[in-house]
């Protein structure tokens, strides 16, 4: 293997990033052998989107708790079982002497982390989102006086969010499909260290020269498992391995080599079928958050005495949020409207203003035939398809963990 200056790292400019990793990606990892999976420049979304490019999360029924000495982890149902036979299996090469176990990093191996909680890493995104909203936009621009009901909140709120979109998402399927949404949420991930996914010369002096690297590789995909380049302490399911499906029969999932089969029927969630209601509870939750730290507001009063004006301020109630008249004000209408404009605008679809007004009529119009749901579900596919390149030809993200 040539040997190459793997010395890239998150301190280095774009541009340095970018050669030496695009040197790592080139001459470090093995060109052959044994499937391996590439999330920075090949799958950035493998395991976030089904076979219609609908983003996707895990059913918590279909999580199984992994054997582990290192903290409690979860990944699916029958990736648990595979990955369980994998380790078996090397377990018994170190016992045969087939595996070497002094000093490898591969043996034993031990679980260190595996599914990461979509819900809890969205919340805890939307909490930095408010937060920035609430100290960047409306303070900093002197604009909490002039937020005296949940409308103008809105409006607010939408202005700062437009200008942020796409690089701001805010609607759960497009968390899931941005840089923030590591790939663990998909559950299909196992790691066994805790290695910085930065430091390009361990990646390779410590696990590509592992002298149970190849073995581990050969092992891992006999057993239905990919090792990601770019990490490879990662195993990550491959879907359309036969003999990762076997392992899924015993929870439906068909044997149909060459694609994910049924898995994302029988295993996954839509995700957008939640986005709206998430919407309203966000806005809701944030509005009354803003309220009980900040319930008045000062209004200036402008007189006039004798010819001579004066200023005079007021110390007022900011308009308190009523759950039931929230819920009668701003209708599904009024939500679907904010959901289409934030979708088109994360995704980043150039649309002109009139086309776009025509796209929010026409679901304005299906809305009280179809309802919620399925104007959603309408929405999605409309999305998908105007998304310019479609997904898998993202740019990757070269500083984040991915």
């Amino acid at each position: 293997m040539a040997e190459i200056p793997l010395i890239a790292t998150n301190d280095q400019t774009a541009e340095e990033s970018f050669i030496f990793r695009k040197l790592y990606r080139d001459l470090a990892f093995p060109a052959t052998g044994p499937r391996s999976i590439d999330f920075w420049y090949e799958k950035p979304l493998y395991g976030k989107i089904d076979r219609r490019e609908n983003p996707v999360v895990p059913k918590r029924s279909v999580l199984k708790q992994l054997p582990s000495l290192n903290g409690t982890h979860f990944a699916v149902d029958f990736v648990v079982d595979a990955f369980s036979a994998m380790s078996d299996a090397l377990r018994k090469g170190i016992a045969y002497g087939n595996v070497d176990a002094r000093g490898s990093v591969y043996a034993p191996m031990q679980v260190t982390r595996a599914v990461e909680s979509t819900a809890n890493t969205y919340y805890e995104y939307l909490e930095i989102i408010d937060k920035a909203f609430i100290e960047n936009y409306i303070f900093t621009r002197n604009r909490i006086d002039e937020i005296t009901n949940f409308d103008l909140y809105m409006k607010n709120y939408m202005s700062y969010l437009y200008d942020r979109t796409p690089f701001v998402p805010i609607n759960k399927s497009s968390f899931v499909l941005s840089k923030y949404a590591i790939p663990n949420i998909s559950g299909l991930i196992i790691e066994v260290d805790t290695e910085d996914h930065a430091k390009d010369s361990t990646k390779k002096r410590s696990w590509i020269d592992d002298p149970n690297f190849e073995i581990i590789r050969k092992t891992a995909q006999e057993y239905g498992f990919m090792v990601d380049k770019n990490a490879p302490w990662r195993f990550v399911a491959d879907l359309s391995s036969p003999f990762m499906q076997k392992y899924g029969e015993i929870y439906g999932v068909h044997i149909a080599p060459g694609s994910a089969s049924n898995v994302f029927d029988t295993h996954y969630n839509l995700v957008y079928n939640d986005d709206v209601d998430l919407l309203k509870k966000f806005f809701k939750v944030s509005y009354e958050g803003f309220y009980d730290r900040h319930p008045t507001y000062t209004k200036r009063i402008e007189k006039s005495c004798k010819g001579v004006p004066t200023v005079s301020t007021v110390e007022m109630a900011r308009e308190r949020l009523d759950s039931q008249n929230y819920n009668k004000k701003y209708t599904d209408s009024y939500w679907i409207q904010v959901y289409l404009n934030l979708r088109l605008r994360e995704i980043g679809i150039p649309l002109t203003e009139p086309r776009r007004k025509v796209m929010i009529k026409q679901m304005l119009n299906l809305l009280p035939i179809l309802g919620q749901r399925e104007v959603i579900k309408r929405i999605n596919k409309k999305v998908v398809d105007l998304t310019p390149n479609r997904w898998w030809s993202w740019e990757p993200n070269l500083t984040e963990e991915s």
